[in-house]
């Protein structure tokens, strides 16, 4: 929390860092260090996380700035401000010395004296003596600024063994679909419950409130639905959309219909994305192993030649192409139980929408930027799994 505690300070520091894993115990914690002062004028203060409105209940971390915005009124500045420049207003009194040293490391957040840079507001900080004064020039706004739009494509990098940790993912689903529908079901689920709380970590680390319960339970049971085949999988999308709601009543959160719709968001696209091998496993071994293997093929030639590439299209372009030969030895050799067009079509099905599931799961997180490992594994299925499997479903039975 930047707090000026005199001029010196203010140079040297001009801040304090505090320890605490949600907004209500950073607020807490600074009530308990600044006394009575402090929580008159957080009283009637509005407070705000990295520039959005918050409550007690969002979760903070080390990265995070909180910034305390103290009303602003006319009237004479008080005499502790005597000095600072004409056309300021005097804020909250600040103690007298900010806690900790220069080396200490050990808080964690900030608190910011104003809004973030990117408010319309214009809003400065000033220390005097005794008293943290705040210059505030025309146009200040509580209104809270839209987030930016940032491109939904996501551009490979090469900071983590990507490579490394894909080969494994393809070994290891291999050798569970081999071993059977209910392992395979059960390795699904939990790749699918992860995802979604990474998901929904990425949402309330912006100030969203999807639900936690629903959104991870909700996507870890499809996958243990389609055990059943498809007519159990509509009583669990129905009881996931229950349970959220009944979710909003206990739990009441602000802007209820965007929490629920964020837990839709969260917990459906991944659940279904992930029921879809199971589904297919109940027809046999070569449906699931064809689904997986353009899955992989694709998210290999998008990552080999995605990364670095000058434009964003020639990683999708890549994975395109990379599914060209496992759709000709489908075609050759798998003739029972893929027989006459249904290789070319499954095919042209995978390259329409293996490149869209990326950008799908962008949507899932709201930022493309956010590290969701778990979620990246199962993103090209989000929009390719449900439909190849109801496709080669109809196909191979019909």
């Amino acid at each position: 929390m930047r707090l000026f505690a005199s001029a010196r300070e203010a140079a040297g520091r001009g801040y304090d860092e505090i320890d605490g894993t949600t907004l209500g115990e950073v607020l807490a914690a600074a009530r308990t260090r600044y006394g009575d002062t402090f929580s008159a004028v957080l009283a009637r203060a509005r407070v705000w996380v990295n520039g959005q409105p918050a409550d007690d209940a969002t979760p903070v971390g080390d990265q995070d700035v909180i910034a305390v915005l103290p009303p602003v009124s006319g009237g004479a500045a008080p005499r502790e401000a005597a000095d600072a420049e004409p056309g300021t207003v005097s804020g909250a009194p600040a103690p007298e010395s900010v806690p900790g040293s220069a080396g200490e490391r050990s808080p964690r957040l900030r608190f910011a004296p104003g809004p973030p840079p990117e408010l319309p507001a214009r809003v400065r900080a000033a220390p005097v003596d005794g008293a943290l004064a705040r210059r505030v020039e025309p146009l200040a706004s509580p209104a809270p600024a839209p987030l930016p739009r940032r491109p939904l494509v996501v551009v490979p990098d090469v900071d983590r063994p990507h490579v490394r940790l894909g080969l494994a993912w393809a070994v290891c689903t291999a050798l569970v679909t081999w071993a059977g529908e209910l392992p395979l079901a059960l390795w699904f689920a939990a790749a699918a419950a992860l995802a979604a709380a990474q998901a929904v970590r990425a949402w309330r680390r912006r100030g969203e409130h999807p639900s936690t319960l629903v959104a991870v339970a909700g996507a870890a049971a499809l996958p243990l639905a389609a055990l059943g085949g498809v007519h159990t999988i509509t009583p669990v999308v129905a009881a996931t959309i229950a349970a959220s709601l009944l979710s909003r009543l206990w739990l009441p959160a602000p802007r209820a219909v965007r929490c629920l719709g964020l837990t839709y968001l969260i917990a459906l696209p991944i659940g279904l994305a992930a029921a879809s091998p199971v589904l297919l496993r109940d027809i046999g071994l070569a449906a699931p192993y064809v689904l997986l293997g353009m899955v992989a093929l694709y998210d290999a030639g998008a990552y080999i030649v995605g990364t670095g590439a000058s434009a964003a299209w020639e990683g999708p372009a890549a994975g395109v192409a990379a599914l060209v030969p496992i759709t000709i030895v489908v075609a050759v050799v798998l003739v029972p139980p893929f027989r006459g067009a249904s290789p070319l079509l499954l095919g042209l099905v995978a390259a329409g929408l293996a490149p869209l599931g990326p950008l799908a799961g962008s949507m899932v997180l709201g930022d493309r930027a956010a590290y969701a490992p778990a979620l990246r594994r199962l993103d090209s299925l989000l929009l390719l799994g449900p439909v190849w499997a109801w496709v080669a479903v109809a196909l191979i039975r019909r």
